[in-house]
C-alpha cells in the first residue's frame, strides 16, 4: 500500500510541476543538455540485478527537463521458469521517455522528481544452446533465445546531484543518485507480471550544461 502511495504522489506532483513556473526569481539561461550515467540495484524475477543506465536530457524550461532512458543489465538464474532452458539466463533492457522537474535548482546541488514512460524487454535465453547471429560486423554465436516478456513500464522516482567539479569550458561534473519505483503492464512468456516490479537505486555521475 505505501508503494502505490507513493507511486500516486510522484506522479501527479511530477505531472503538474512541469508546467510551474518560478514565482519572484529572476529569468536564468537553462542548462540545455544533461547527461546522467548511473550504475544501479533493482530487484527483478525476486533476485538483485546489477547494471547501467543513461538519462539523456534537454532542458525545454529552467527546471523541466524531458529526454530518453536506457537501462540494461543481466544474470545468470536457477530457474527455466518452465521453458526447457539448462543453462538459463536473464537479459533485461528498457527504454522510454524521461520527464525531470527540478524543485531545487542550485549551483552545487539539484534535488528533482522523474518520471519515466517506456517498455521493457525481458529475454530468458539457454546458454547451452547457441545460434549464429550476423550483422554488418560480421557473425556472433550467442545464446538461444527461450521465452521474452515485452512490458510496459512507468517510473516515478526522485533525484539528487551534487556538484564536484566546475569546468567552465565543457560541462559541469556532479555525483547522482536517483530513487525510482518501477511498475510494469503486460502478459508475459514466463513468470508473474509482479515478479518484475520493484524499486531502483542508482549512483553515478552528471555531466550538467553540456551546449551551454
Amino acid at each position: 500500500m505505501k508503494t502505490k502511495y507513493f507511486f500516486l504522489v510522484v506522479f501527479l506532483f511530477s505531472f503538474f510541476a512541469n508546467s510551474a513556473q518560478d514565482i519572484g526569481a529572476p529569468p536564468k539561461k537553462p542548462d540545455i543538455f544533461a547527461v546522467d550515467l548511473l550504475g544501479f540495484s533493482s530487484p527483478i524475477l525476486h533476485r538483485n540485478f546489477f547494471g547501467f543506465s543513461m538519462d539523456v536530457k534537454y532542458y525545454i524550461k529552467q527546471k523541466w527537463g524531458t529526454g530518453i532512458n536506457f537501462a540494461a543489465t543481466s544474470k545468470k538464474v536457477s530457474t527455466d521458469y518452465a521453458v526447457g532452458a539448462y543453462e538459463p539466463d536473464v537479459i533485461y533492457f528498457s527504454f522510454g521517455w524521461l520527464n525531470q522537474y527540478d524543485f531545487v535548482q542550485q549551483d552545487d546541488v539539484r534535488l528533482g522528481v522523474t518520471l519515466n514512460n517506456g517498455f521493457a524487454i525481458v529475454n530468458l535465453r539457454d546458454r547451452s544452446e547457441t545460434q549464429i547471429v550476423y550483422d554488418e560486423f560480421g557473425s556472433t554465436e550467442v545464446p538461444v533465445s527461450k521465452a521474452r516478456n515485452l512490458f510496459y513500464t512507468i517510473e516515478p522516482g526522485v533525484t539528487a546531484s551534487f556538484r564536484v567539479l566546475k569546468n567552465n569550458n565543457f560541462s559541469d561534473v556532479y555525483v547522482t543518485t536517483q530513487a525510482k519505483y518501477r511498475k510494469v503492464f503486460g502478459n508475459p512468456e514466463f513468470a508473474k507480471t509482479k515478479d518484475f516490479n520493484g524499486y531502483f537505486i542508482g549512483f553515478g555521475v552528471s555531466f550538467i550544461g553540456l551546449m551551454d
